[in-house]
């Protein structure tokens, strides 16, 4: 889409005279319409993509209303005008001492043109300025004119019109880089341009795309950077300002150039720049609905003051360029590779898991993973990152186990340099301000020390992290997933673990199911294992009774080195005697000596309660635990009222018999292969 070039002059004929010469300089890539002040078109002023002034439209003070409206538009060049080497050898001509009338539009323009063209190299000719409206015209027989005959008056027997000065090199180079087409410094096009301009030997006589005015070239630099920057000098008044900062302050360039930036744009202190030394810290302004990044800079030679510049740019893009440089140091890909897809079961236990755990993830609070060593607390982790808004944004896993303290300390929150012996020159950022606008998940969180404790607390509760050395808070935007395989609240009982951070981690706390408790999830999970390494045996009845009665005290991990020992043993189908040593163990049952010796029946039968208990137990899906007070209702729903301590005697008592296993704190307990034995012999 071609861009609009708006060309402004004083009168009709100048104008039409520039609109053609622009569209034969720019009409492959823009579009030219013109404005004069002498038919008020001006005040029909359209919307372009930049201004072209001619020196006249301000020099003319007669004029000012038309000048409120060309200073109102935004971007504008003002041109600077030449005579072509055509217009010159007609003046190399005439024979030295020659005297002529120099003709133009006022006396300022026709004494600006005469010093033009002694600069220019003619100095055979001597010049009188005339003018309209002046009284005593000078009675010569030659009158010289740049495309302003008209204004010629009285008897002149020669009038020579030079034709209208022509834009130099500058400002079609200008103009080029402000339609951003700088190519066209490249064209032939342009080299002709430039070759056929009167230029004396002090110009720029080799123009070309390398060898642009310097000028013109910090112009190009600060309109094509993306953060705004305000330049004032030692007066503060504003100098320059590019296009991103008129548009972050929402401010018209020519409202502000060359005022007094205390009064145009108050809320950039300036002031504070002349005791500067070097750049201030970076501060946050508003303007308007938006919140701005701001650093001053002051500009010093040799001790003297001589301005300032600003640089702006939205808080939130310095903030995500923050980010990207942290994760470009961090240089390492912490990304959740795993969803809810990859949650291998189909138990209702699992099942209610991501269900839960999917609702959980698309809310802004921590949340709290418990389970068994081996259950895949960091697979849910996974999941649930990569299920709620912050995908995006970066999943790092930390194992509050595997460090010690100090460690562990200087890794979560950094640390400045000299923070410790060691350190590293510049300090260190922590993994939480790398997690910023993603997750951190903290596994084993029961393991953090108290005092680490209250600096996660503070994380929690206000969004920002101190480093190990340092006082300034760093504001920090991380959702904290945490994952034990204790009982918290058991221990913030025993005054291992602060209440109030359990509290605000528990707000959503997500039970993983121990595999036990899966069912038939076990050959689920064996098929994929088996999928992951190519294996096909297949395992024999019995050894598949004996997998859903198994402890699984490893779950996951501990079947995932099953199969893969079976892969190993290279064989079809797996028997009971291809079970590892440490499969048979666990699930090794000692004969109890009543059982021995044939007293199991007069025992059990006088103990009723005990009797019942484990038939209740029976009822229980294999491999399933059951607590005292599921055990406690189970009995109940069968008119069987026992209380909770009655209960707790009986599966003592079975316990030590070899008909139950209890598991340890809230583990629950489950029935025996002998004890499902003995309930049969029953």
């Amino acid at each position: 889409m071609k861009k609009k070039l708006a060309v402004i002059t004083m009168n009709v004929e100048i104008c039409e005279f520039y609109q053609k010469l622009l569209r034969q300089l720019f009409g492959d890539f823009a579009n030219i319409y013109g404005y004069s002040i002498e038919d008020r078109t001006v005040m029909s002023l359209g919307t372009c993509d930049l201004y072209l002034t001619s020196c006249t439209s301000y020099d003319d003070r007669r004029n000012e209303w038309a000048n409120s409206v060309i200073l109102s538009v935004s971007p504008i060049v003002k041109s600077q005008v030449t005579f072509t080497k055509k217009a010159l050898n007609m003046l190399t001509q005439y024979p030295k001492g020659t005297r002529a009338m120099l003709v133009n539009q006022s006396l300022h323009m026709a004494m600006e043109t005469i010093s033009q063209l002694y600069h220019l190299g003619v100095n055979n000719i001597e010049f009188e300025p005339v003018y309209p409206g002046m009284e005593n015209i000078p009675q010569l027989d030659l009158a010289i004119a740049p495309g302003e005959v008209r204004y010629v008056k009285g008897d002149v027997k020669e009038v020579v019109d030079l034709g209208p000065r022509v834009f130099t090199a500058n400002t079609v180079s200008e103009i080029a880089l402000r339609l951003g087409n700088p190519e066209f410094l490249k064209s032939k096009k342009f080299k002709d341009y430039v070759d056929s301009l009167a230029i004396g030997d002090y110009s720029l006589s080799k123009l070309s795309y390398h060898n642009l005015t310097l000028e013109n070239k910090l112009e190009l630099i600060i309109n094509s950077m993306e953060e705004g920057i305000v330049v004032v000098d030692e007066q503060d008044r504003v100098t320059d300002i590019n296009q991103a900062a008129l548009d972050f302050l929402q401010v018209l360039r020519w409202d502000v150039m060359d005022c007094f930036a205390g009064i145009v744009l108050p809320y950039i202190p300036f002031s504070l720049c002349r005791q500067a030394k070097g750049s201030l810290k970076p501060q946050l302004i508003r303007v308007g609905e938006v919140n701005l990044s701001l650093t001053l800079t002051p500009m010093r030679e040799r001790g003297q003051y001589l301005g300032a510049f600003a640089t702006i740019q939205k808080f939130e893009d310095a903030e995500t360029k923050q980010h990207n440089l942290r994760m470009q140091m961090l240089k390492k890909g912490h990304h959740a590779k795993y969803t809810f897809e990859d949650i291998v079961g189909e138990s209702s236990a699992l099942l209610k898991a991501c269900k839960i755990a999917c609702k959980m993830a698309k809310t802004k609070a921590s949340v709290l993973i418990i389970g068994e060593s081996g259950t895949g607390k960091e697979l849910f982790a996974h999941a649930i990152h990569n299920t709620s808004p912050r995908r995006e944004g970066p999943f790092i896993a930390v194992n509050c186990a595997a460090l010690t303290e100090s460690l562990l300390e200087s890794e979560l929150f950094g640390y400045e340099e000299g923070a410790f012996t060691g350190a590293k020159k510049g300090g260190m950022a922590g993994l939480f301000e790398y997690a910023h606008r993603g997750s951190i998940f903290l596994d084993e969180i029961e393991n953090m020390s108290s005092a680490l404790q209250s600096k996660l607390l503070r994380v929690v509760q206000e969004k920002e992290v101190t480093r190990v050395g340092g006082r300034e808070p760093i504001v920090v935007d991380v959702r904290i997933i945490a994952a034990t395989n204790k009982d918290l609240h058991e221990l913030v009982q025993a005054g291992d673990f602060r209440m109030d951070l359990y509290y605000r981690l528990s707000a959503m706390p997500i039970l993983v199911p121990p595999l036990r408790e899966r069912g038939e999830d076990i050959f689920l999970l064996m098929d994929y294992f088996k999928r992951q390494m190519n294996a096909t045996f297949s395992l024999s009845s019995p050894v598949r009774e004996a997998f859903l009665t198994h402890d699984w005290e490893g779950n996951v991990r501990e079947l995932r080195n099953y199969v893969e020992y079976f892969v190993h043993l290279d064989i079809d189908h797996v028997q009971p005697e291809d079970l590892p040593v440490a499969f048979t163990r666990v699930n090794a049952v000692t004969v109890p000596p009543a059982v021995a010796q044939g007293t199991f029946h007069s025992s059990l039968d006088s103990d009723p309660v005990a009797a019942h208990v484990l038939g209740v137990l029976a009822c229980f899906p294999l491999g399933r635990t059951a607590g005292r007070r599921s055990l406690v209702q189970a009995c109940g729903q069968q008119g069987l009222e026992f209380t909770e301590y009655q209960v707790r005697a009986a599966l003592k008592r079975l316990g030590e018999m070899g008909y139950v296993q209890q598991k340890k704190g809230r583990g629950g307990s489950r029935i025996t292969p002998l004890g499902r034995q003995m309930i049969k012999i029953g």
